[in-house]
């Protein structure tokens, strides 16, 4: 079965994993990747804070957003080792770019970001829900611990 996965810098059409992504030789680890993922979405709500207040460029969010898509993307293939799929939550990454492409063509303020901030919000709460879904399927698979996955990233 070929692997598709969201490809942040293209057309949100599912693609083949990106070239200069890390490909894995072993099996990669779901509550690493699920950390990193988490990690990656505090980083786009902490840059668009930084960008509101002019001390983040929109190239440094979209930075944060393109390590965002490249952490998704590891995290639905260390689920996909499982057989755990996660095409539930495959759209959101294209709907939050489209969500931070309207955000960043406004003027950098603390008025615009509480304009767009609450659909940023929803849409990483989104996410964490569909990671929080597959917490029973990836432990009956693994055999191992409940990852810790919150409910909010505030």
């Amino acid at each position: 079965m070929q692997s598709h996965y969201y490809n942040p810098a293209g057309s949100g059409y599912p693609t083949a994993a990106p070239r200069g992504c890390q490909s894995y030789s072993q099996q990669p680890d779901v509550p690493t990747a699920v950390r990193n993922l988490i990690t990656a979405m505090k980083n786009i709500q902490e840059s668009l804070q930084l960008w509101s207040t002019r001390r983040a460029t929109e190239a440094q969010v979209s930075d944060c957003y393109m390590q965002f898509g490249a952490e998704f993307n590891a995290t639905a293939r260390a689920f996909e080792i499982y057989g755990i799929n996660t095409s539930d939550i495959n759209s959101v990454p294209a709907r939050l770019r489209t969500e931070l492409e309207i955000c960043l063509g406004e003027d950098p303020s603390p008025q615009n970001l509480n304009l767009y901030m609450p659909g940023v919000r929803q849409l990483l709460y989104e996410i964490l829900q569909g990671l929080r879904s597959k917490q029973s399927a990836w432990r009956a698979a693994s055999g191992r611990p409940p990852m810790v996955i919150p409910h909010h990233l505030d």
